[in-house]
Parts: C-alpha cells; structure tokens; sequence
C-alpha cells in the first residue's frame, strides 16, 4: 500500500522548493509482503515475500544480462533518507548531512539501494555507499528530525563531490524530486556531473494523486512537468512504465527531460526490516534504482567508456524505438527514448562515440579525393608471346653454341698419297 503523499514548502536561499515525494505513485497491487516505506527497524517483522517471479526484471532482461556481468567492482552513492545493513547488500559507508537524526525513520533509502545491489538487485556485486538528507517524509522538525529539500539533496551532493578522490563512484542515485527549479541546486548538479567517470541517476517524477488522472503541478499530456535534479543537464531522468497498455499518466508526469523508463511493478527488494519484499507501484524512484543498477552493469562490461558512452548504449537499446538525434525531435515525455533493456545493452554491438553519439555510415562526396587509377588492360596475348620469346631465345643459344662447337668436331683430312 501507497504511503500517503506529501507536498511541502522549504527554503533554498530565497526560492520555496515544492516538495514531491516520487517514491509514492498510485499503488496498483496488494501483495502480502509490499516494500513500504513505513517499515524501519524495529518494525514488526513480517514474513518475506516467496514469489520466485520478478516481472519487472524478466521485462529488462535482467537475469540473462547477469550471466554477463553483476556489477563487481563498481560503486553506487545512493542520496535519500538512508541505508539500513541489510542481508547481502555491500553497503560499504556512509555520511549524512548536517541536521539529520541518527535514525531511520524511513525505509525508503534501503529499498532503493536494494533494488540497485540487493542479492536480488539488478546488479547483485555492486557497492553501495550511502548520502543520508532526510529523516522522513512526513518528518517533525520540533522533533528534530529534517524533510527532504532542496537544500539537503544539494549538501548530499556536496558531500558526494569531497568524497569522490577516495570512493571513486561511478554512479549517483538521486530517487527524489522538487518542482521548483534551484541556482544552488543547478550548481551542485552540474559540478556533480563534470566529475570524471561519474552517472547521474535521478527519478523523473510522480502522478499527482493516488489513481486520478491528475498529471502533477505544472505537468498536462501536452506540456512538460518540472522535476529537479532529473532535468538538470547530464542527469539521466528515470520514468516508470505501467504493466501492458495502461497509461502512464495514472502514475507519472509527462517530462520532457526523461532520457529511458523502467518498469517496477513486482520488482523484488528489501525493507529496513531485513523483510525481502516486493514492489507493489508504477513510481519512477524505484525505476531511477534499477536503471543505477543497469549502469553499473554497463560500467562493470566496458570500463573504459565514458559515462556518456554508457547512457548512449542504454538509450540505443530500449525496448522502443531507442533515441534519436534529430535536433528537431520531440522527446516522449513518458517514457524518453523507451523501456531498457539490460542484456541488450550489454550485448549489442554498437560504438558510440566519446561523447555519446552514435553517427550511422553515410555516403560522403569530397572534392579532394584523389581519382582512383586508371584500370589496368589485360593482354589475351600475353602467354603466347612470351612462350614465343622464351622459344626463340633457347633456339638461338642452341645456335651459337653449335658454332661455337663445331672446330671442336671437324676432323682433319688424311695427305693424299
């Protein structure tokens, strides 16, 4: 069952950042094991979910692109509310912003970095290190406890940048959202993905209502919804697609801004309760999770690519019609350039460039290029003239040689008596 949504004011410098949770889409099944975000130590323990099935994943691929590779030896930074240690998740470190408790008080940074390096994650071998800026998000400030802003994912990110020397990420996870855009904010994204070797991931955004058809502030099916950092450049924005033919816009926005989709529905996770869980919404945070775990296949299969040439890879082989490179190309804003496809991406064999294009072999006319030579002429006579020459050079050596000898084979006549 879906948390209740919530929308928030906070300051960033002099702007109010409008607050929309994206881990709580409409929830579309009611399992006996959910992932909820409610649930953090201490919790009564429920019983794991035992389903074998993983929908979502049997919908990317996902197991078949594990044959290849897991993620060994990459790191993923999840920025959210925390990461509890759970069974089989490498959670290797983590830090957390000023004005944060000591706490969980929400489950929802556990299922997102489960979803990504869990033992039933997308990539199972990944590290994951973790960037704490909220408590909850029906937090109490009299209690002390801290809401998500904008503020705080910019102190994340911040924190994120001082570490990279020593950590080496190579992806950030960004599974939350504002709707007012933020200088502070654009800055920090923008020194965050200048580093080297570094994807960022974030969630694209949220339906407004739980099953209306309200599309979210600022968002209708034909104009775009703002949703930061997902719309920052060189951020790679994350929908989430329904099951079959439903329509997105019950549980999503329509951002221009949305590079893939995932699917979620059924995607096996963790609680902070240790609780092996399954998830039960259409919501882009837990599809931003899974494409951070995708990527890191990718990174862990060709490791001297660019993080440009990674993301070139998943836009090209998406169960749609993959991205296209024409300036003039309107993005679907549900889904960008499609569904990914994690064996596809690591298989297809296809170079991108450095910076991520991928140009197609044309035909090219230049004025300066040199005539090819003139075709060389073939002589029908040319093995019987030189068996003709060879033939009458042995016959005149046969010749002089017979002259040569023939003083040799005279004999001299006896005197006549």
């Amino acid at each position: 069952m879906a948390p209740a949504r919530l929308r928030t004011s906070v300051a960033a410098g002099v702007l109010a950042a409008a607050v929309v949770p994206v881990w709580a889409g409409p929830a579309v099944a009611d399992h006996a094991a959910p992932c909820l975000t409610s649930e953090v130590p201490g919790s009564e323990q429920l019983a794991d979910t035992h389903t074998e099935d993983n929908i979502a994943f049997d919908r990317m691929h996902v197991e078949q692109a594990q044959e290849l590779a897991t993620g060994k030896g990459t790191k993923i930074a999840v920025i959210d509310s925390g990461v509890v240690p759970v069974d089989g998740l490498r959670r290797v470190g983590g830090v957390a912003i000023d004005g944060v408790t000591q706490t969980f008080l929400s489950g929802h940074g556990t299922i997102v970095a489960s979803l990504i390096a869990g033992p039933r994650g997308v990539a199972p071998d990944a590290e994951v290190f973790d960037v704490k800026v909220f408590d909850a998000e029906d937090a109490d400030p009299s209690q002390g406890e801290r809401k998500l802003s904008s503020a705080g994912i910019v102190a994340g990110i911040e924190q994120v940048i001082a570490l990279q020397p020593q950590q080496r990420f190579d992806v950030v996870n960004i599974s939350l959202a504002v709707t007012e855009p933020d200088p502070a904010l654009e800055a920090a994204v923008a020194r965050l993905v200048a580093l080297d070797g570094v994807v960022v991931v974030a969630a694209a955004g949220n339906a407004e209502t739980d099953g209306g058809s309200d599309v979210g502030p600022g968002g209708t099916p034909d104009n775009d919804a703002d949703v930061f950092p997902a719309d920052y450049p060189g951020v790679l924005g994350v929908s989430a697609t329904p099951p079959g033919d439903e329509n997105p816009s019950t549980y999503v926005v329509p951002n221009k801004q949305t590079d893939v989709a995932a699917p979620t529905l059924g995607a096996i996770s963790a609680n902070a309760t240790g609780q092996v869980c399954e998830i039960d919404q259409v919501a882009t945070s837990w599809a931003a999770a899974e494409v951070s775990g995708i990527i890191a296949l990718l990174r862990e299969q060709f490791p001297r690519e660019t993080p440009e040439q990674l993301v070139a890879r998943l836009q090209a082989t998406t169960e749609g019609m993959g991205v296209r490179e024409d300036d003039d190309a309107v993005r679907n804003p549900w889904n960008g350039a499609g569904v990914v496809q994690a064996y596809d991406a690591l298989t297809r064999q296809i170079k991108p460039g450095r910076q991520g294009r991928l140009d197609a072999t044309v035909p090219e006319t230049r004025l300066d290029a040199q005539a090819p030579p003139a075709p060389r002429q073939v002589d029908l006579f040319t093995t019987p003239r030189a068996m003709l020459l060879w033939s009458g050079l042995v016959a005149g050596s046969l010749l002089a040689l017979a002259v040569m000898l023939r003083p040799l084979v005279r004999r001299p006549r006896p005197p006549r008596t």
